[in-house]
């Protein structure tokens, strides 16, 4: 664990200073973003699926886990009814506690922590809990501030445009195959694959704007809600009917207790909600991250 968190600690730094240092512009941003959206994670994606193990149970984790990302969305539009939170402000961070960084920041964690077989299980988890919701959720967030209308039809284009949705589907499909697919076949893959939390972590590097932790009362709430009540609601659930955390729950609760998604400040900024809330609330997360996760499984 200690050994990928450093990793992980790296790769972030690195992008960082790339970007302070402006050896990385927004062109070569550009291209990385590419080259992991629609080639890496696929590769990744469609490899995790094709040899993870899918049961009803999991399936069942899955749910419990996606449930207890929309509490900490509740929990906070709760709290801003309350306060009379300011409407932008107040969307911006039920959208961002109900999606969690699963597979950029959570999938080197949980292979830190519990091996390659839990890792492979965070591709299936990730779309499920994330990629899925946040499909349907930011066409609904766009209409809000009626940058588009929403519609299912256009929610399901939008899935069947993304490569890693589809990745997901053919990894799926492979697998109702009558026969197992030779393991060399799956090298020049796996290499693809390899790159993409690298890629990723870079990535996140990058987009990192440390001035931001400053102003810390929103952020704090939304990280409240998506690392603590969120995970807590888990913790909570595994303990009552199941008494002890297999490692497929602990995989579900080290991605329940991922800091919000990167890729949601995109979607704020474009529906013109408070994206500095929401980039803020990423940039504390990821470091709060490095303490929290090693404390979660510490009491599990």
């Amino acid at each position: 664990m200690l050994l990928a968190m450093y990793s992980i600690f790296v790769f972030i730094f690195i992008g960082y200073m790339a970007n302070v240092l402006r050896l990385v512009g927004n062109k070569h941003s550009g291209i990385l973003l590419g080259f992991l959206v629609n080639f890496a994670l696929p590769a990744q994606i469609f490899n995790g699926t094709y040899h993870a193990n899918v049961s009803l149970d999991f399936l069942l984790v899955c749910l419990i886990s996606l449930l207890s990302n929309l509490f900490a969305g509740l929990f906070i539009l709760f709290i801003g009814r309350i306060f009379r939170f300011e409407r932008s402000v107040l969307i911006t961070l039920c959208f961002m506690a109900m999606l969690g960084n699963t597979l950029y920041l959570g999938f080197p964690f949980v292979q830190g922590a519990l091996g390659e077989a839990q890792a492979n299980q965070v591709i299936i988890f990730d779309q499920f809990v994330t990629g899925i919701p946040f499909a349907f959720l930011a066409p609904v967030l766009l209409s809000l501030n009626g940058k588009t209308a929403f519609s299912f039809s256009g929610v399901l284009k939008r899935l069947f445009k993304s490569p890693l949705f589809l990745a997901l589907i053919c990894g799926a499909l492979f697998r109702l195959i009558p026969f197992e697919i030779p393991q060399a076949l799956f090298a020049p893959l796996k290499s693809l694959a390899q790159t993409a939390t690298p890629v990723a972590l870079f990535a996140i590097g990058v987009q990192l704007n440390l001035r931001g932790i400053l102003e810390w009362k929103y952020p704090t709430l939304l990280l409240g809600a998506k690392m603590f009540i969120a995970p807590l609601l888990l913790f909570f659930f595994v303990k009552a009917f199941f008494g002890e955390f297999s490692n497929t729950w602990k995989m579900a609760l080290i991605e329940v207790a991922m800091p919000p998604l990167v890729s949601g400040v995109a979607i704020i900024y474009k529906a013109g909600f408070n994206a500095k809330v929401a980039l803020n609330a990423v940039t504390f997360g990821i470091l709060v991250s490095f303490i929290s996760i090693p404390l979660w499984l510490y009491f599990v």
